[in-house]
């Protein structure tokens, strides 16, 4: 094509990567910034001897900046009418703070309450709970990278791993569905293990499980997951919203008992095995889940480096103020402008 010989030029100045314009005919108003060296503007005096007076230094230079100021009058507006514009990007930025998927339980049994009885609070669904403090977490530390994994049978990706918070929160809005189906654990935690990879680790990194119950893992899934745990080197912090008749996790079984009997317990054994931080919240009504959550947000770690997305950023107006700069400046040299000859 016509500019193929300018394209080594245009990828160094950056065009269409790092910047653009929205209109481009604009630019053939760019010659018109040297027409005021070319053409002679001042008004011709009817006076016999202009070759005899004495040499005005200042009257030559307003005379060149006359020109040079209505020259950037000329580029400028065809600047700004070209719209001119810096194309969206990823900004890096470094802060305090950590890396945190959450694992959120929408299985049937999250709908029930903590108890049958007691107060208001307690009979509340465990889900609309979690997601409640849950919320609040979200909103604290703003330099936490976060991301949201749903499951039940099957884990879906609420939202990934990003400082965008809306994305979170509306994830966490949508779960007033209302969850169904059975527990499958070690499919959703696997999936929030997997937005960790190929990502460099410059921050601490945690899962945040929250779920009302347990699940049997083969020994396949268990050398699998506690694998991704030790690669991805992620703490994971487990939120057990305790049913009315579940089974206690601060206490040992019986001797004798059959750990089969309690998925919980054995998903608890299971979690200690995994090589990395872990640590386990039973709660049992609405204001441990929230000292569990306040206790998680108080992690911090050395400084995060994340990428922000910044959207794309009219450069229009800086050539407009350019061109408003200007033309002040013409009106105010129009002023000492002799209009007539001073006898």
């Amino acid at each position: 094509m016509w500019f193929t010989w300018a394209q080594p030029l245009i990828s160094v100045i950056g065009y269409g990567t790092a910047w653009g314009l929205s209109q481009h005919w604009p630019l053939l108003l760019l010659p018109l910034a040297g027409l005021p060296w070319m053409l002679r503007g001042q008004p011709h005096w009817l006076h016999p001897a202009l070759q005899g007076l004495p040499q005005d230094p200042l009257s030559v230079w307003l005379e060149r900046a006359w020109k040079i100021t209505l020259s950037v009058l000329m580029l400028a507006l065809s600047i700004a009418l070209a719209k001119p514009f810096l194309n969206a990007q990823m900004v890096e930025k470094v802060g305090r703070g950590a890396h945190v998927m959450i694992v959120l339980d929408r299985s049937a049994s999250m709908n029930e309450p903590f108890v049958s009885k007691g107060d208001a609070q307690a009979r509340l669904p465990k889900m609309q709970v979690a997601r409640d403090v849950l919320k609040s977490l979200v909103k604290q530390g703003q330099d936490d990278l976060m991301g949201m994994v749903t499951f039940s049978t099957s884990p879906i990706l609420a939202a990934p791993l990003g400082n965008d918070r809306a994305y979170v929160q509306a994830a966490l809005e949508a779960t007033e569905a209302g969850g169904m189906g059975f527990t499958a654990v070690a499919r959703g935690v696997g999936m929030a293990l997997d937005y960790f990879a190929d990502q460099p680790v410059t921050g601490a990194r945690a899962i945040v499980l929250v779920s009302d119950g347990g699940a049997h893992l083969d020994g396949k899934t268990q050398d699998m997951l506690r694998a991704m745990f030790m690669r991805q080197q992620a703490a994971l912090y487990w939120i057990y919203l305790r049913s009315e008749n579940g089974v206690s996790l601060k206490q040992s079984l019986a001797e004798g008992e059959n750990i089969d009997a309690y998925p919980e317990v054995a998903l608890h054994e299971y979690f200690q095995t995994l090589h990395v931080p872990y640590r386990m919240y039973e709660a049992e009504n609405p204001q441990a889940v929230k000292a569990a959550v306040r206790d998680i947000a108080k992690l911090k770690n050395k400084p995060a480096r994340y990428l922000q997305p910044v959207s794309r950023q009219d450069l229009s107006q800086y050539a407009y103020w350019l061109a408003w700069l200007a033309a002040c400046a013409l009106l105010g040299m129009l002023q000492l402008e002799l209009k007539q000859w001073q006898a």
